[in-house]
């Protein structure tokens, strides 16, 4: 049995809950991000809040994956798969959106803005591996 299977096994009905509450919470904020950064600077060149969701949920896994490393064995195991769960699949999963992303940048592509949609998708990849990276880091250090 790969250590995998093990987590798998532990995975209940009060696992899905967490997963559906912190997805929800995740969408909620992103629809907040969406609203507010609109607010705040119109409709832009670049999708903005987009961008912000992105990279600010790749460095809040980033941290989670970090600071749960060590507790996936031994006694904290069922508290780091909650918060692995909760956070990284259900907060993190409704707070992104690799689908919008792919839109707005096929969006730029059909409008003639190949330059746009080209920095759109580096600055995504780059910022949101920086904010893994990042997140990652912190979380290792603060275990």
């Amino acid at each position: 049995m790969t250590p995998d299977a093990g987590l798998l096994a532990q995975f209940d009905e009060l696992h899905l809950l967490g997963v559906a509450l912190g997805a929800g919470m995740g969408s909620m904020v992103r629809a907040f991000v969406d609203r507010t950064v609109t607010a705040l600077v119109g409709l832009t060149r670049l999708p903005w809040a987009t961008l912000a969701v992105n990279v600010a949920g790749s460095f809040v896994l980033g941290f989670v994956l970090g600071w749960t490393a060590a507790g996936l064995v031994g006694p904290d195991a069922d508290a780091a798969l909650t918060m692995r769960l909760v956070v990284g699949t259900g907060f993190c999963g409704g707070l992104t959106t690799f689908s919008t992303f792919t839109v707005e940048s096929w969006t730029l592509l059909r409008e003639g803005r190949p330059r746009t949609a080209l920095a759109y998708a580096v600055l995504t990849m780059a910022l949101g591996m920086a904010a893994v990276v990042l997140g990652t880091a912190l979380g290792t250090a603060l275990t």
